[in-house]
């Protein structure tokens, strides 16, 4: 006869009924494929509280040429949701470019966006480019860039209100 009492078996059963149904809410995967000049791998993710996805992708030869390309997404249970992507280029002749892009949402409607470029040529040639917008819960908005060309950085910007009417923008 065992020594532990009935509440007790009862209670440890309980709990680890509850424990798997807990478990159960939760998935996990992941994939990978890789060979000496490419590869990939992808994984999502569920449970109750987010879901979220990233995946990256990788090729190259022997003559120098590669390139790159990564993404994700999560989404949030009370609607947050947020994505990025990257690529990366080169080539034989040695230019070389890149592309990033991030974006960031509440469930209220607020929300950031960002993108931005930069190259560089075999010649030694640089450039580069990043726009901006922002959007607050009240509807105001802001979109701004800043380009790097020829050795000058310019930078231009604007605001406007939830109607669409030019604002001011707040320094802070």
């Amino acid at each position: 006869m065992s020594t532990v009492p009935v509440w007790a078996r009862i209670f440890v059963f309980t709990m680890a009924l509850a424990g798997c149904q807990w478990a159960m809410g939760r998935e996990r995967s992941r994939h990978v494929e890789r060979s000496p000049h490419a590869g990939a791998v992808e994984s999502a993710r569920s449970n109750a509280r987010f879901q979220s996805q990233r995946a990256r992708h990788w090729q190259a030869d022997a003559h120098g040429n590669a390139s790159m390309h990564r993404q994700g997404s999560m989404r949030g249970y009370r609607g947050g949701s947020g994505s990025y992507q990257a690529s990366r280029q080169r080539d034989e002749a040695g230019n070389a470019s890149r592309q990033r892009s991030v974006s960031l949402h509440g469930p209220g409607g607020a929300g950031v966006d960002r993108s931005g470029t930069a190259s560089r040529g075999a010649d030694g040639s640089v450039s580069a480019g990043r726009a901006t917008t922002v959007t607050t819960r009240d509807g105001d908005h802001y979109a701004g860039s800043l380009v790097l060309a020829d050795g000058r950085i310019s930078y231009s910007g604007s605001c406007s209100d939830a109607n669409g009417n030019p604002a001011p923008c707040r320094t802070r």
